[in-house]
């Protein structure tokens, strides 16, 4: 993995109990997620690319902690959710979807040619 579960903690400011294996677990799925998203948008594993300088792989991580981040928000429900109500109580709310192309394009100099 391009990250920790310790990393990923540390990042977020949020500490699992050593026992609360759920938690852990389910912070390293949220790794693989976003690592997986990482892979699909630069082509290939950046963890099996020996030509990465130290500072390239850095960034690489940095982007892999903000997304894993974010997909940590997303479980509670908050992120993505806007409301709105009126004068008269009547409420609306909207959800959007999560879009990590932001994130994602910091990493553009790293993607391989796709011939796209």
């Amino acid at each position: 993995m391009l990250i920790t579960v310790e990393q990923l903690e540390k990042y977020t400011d949020t500490y699992s109990d050593e026992s609360d294996t759920v938690t852990a677990e389910l912070l390293q799925m949220f790794i693989g997620s976003a690592q997986a998203e990482i892979v699909n948008y630069l082509g290939y594993n950046p963890e099996d690319d020996d030509e990465l300088e130290d500072y390239q792989e850095a960034q690489i991580k940095n982007v892999c902690l903000e997304i894993a981040a974010l997909i940590t928000m997303e479980r509670g429900g908050n992120l993505g959710v806007s409301s709105s109500s009126d004068a008269g109580g009547i409420g609306r709310s909207f959800l959007n979807v999560v879009d990590y192309s932001k994130y994602l394009a910091k990493l553009s100099a790293y993607r391989k040619n796709t011939g796209m």
